[in-house]
């Protein structure tokens, strides 16, 4: 879930966690998000705590209002992001490359500096989850391409090994590879299925 879902008679909520470690006017930050009909729990960051409070809340969004954005801390949501990803938001006075590229490292959606303004904060939101969507899109196309290559080699490589172990029964390798054809079309299969079952046959 990204966005509230808007039904006829009730509206749920995307639960958002506040960590906040900042000067800025917090409860007017957090008087916006409610008003805009996000479920907000607003903690101090303590990167000791961090993963409890993720888990014990479970949020949809994350947002990290935090002066300094601490190195910890980023390295904390790295380790609790890796099995549950979820758009970030990290809003910040720090500047400093080696605390961004953290964020980077932890798929922050988006990393504002010195932009915690209650007029752009439903904006910054919209573009981060939007960022968000995409970007899970594309790891899942990198995924399923992945997967097709790793499936290819085994395919190729189960066919190959049928046909070397016809092969040092006699047969060429055309008539090898005719022979698996022939099984692949009685059996309804693929030729690289047909070929994992004459290596299985032949193990037994």
């Amino acid at each position: 879930m990204i966005f509230p879902i808007k039904c006829e008679k009730w509206v749920v909520a995307l639960r958002v966690l506040l960590l906040h470690d900042t000067q800025h006017d917090l409860p007017a930050v957090e008087s916006v998000l409610a008003a805009h009909g996000y479920n907000v729990r607003s903690v101090p960051v303590n990167a000791l705590t961090l993963q409890d409070e993720i888990v014990r809340w479970n949020p949809e969004l994350i947002l990290i209002a935090s002066d300094d954005a601490a190195r910890d801390v980023m390295e904390q949501v790295c380790v609790v992001s890796q099995f549950r990803e979820r758009p970030i938001v990290v809003f910040t006075e720090n500047d400093d490359p080696i605390a961004m590229r953290s964020a980077m490292q932890a798929r922050v959606s988006a990393y504002v500096v010195a932009g915690l303004n209650t007029k752009r904060l439903r904006s910054v939101i919209a573009v981060a989850l939007e960022r968000f969507k995409l970007d899970q899109h594309e790891f899942a196309q990198l995924a399923e391409a992945r997967r097709q290559a790793e499936q290819k080699v085994t395919s190729e490589r189960a066919i190959a090994q049928a046909k070397a172990l016809l092969r040092r029964r006699g047969m060429s390798e055309p008539d090898a590879y005719a022979l698996l054809r022939t099984h692949a079309m009685q059996a309804r299969c693929s030729i690289a299925e047909a070929a994992g079952r004459v290596l299985a046959n032949s193990a037994t």
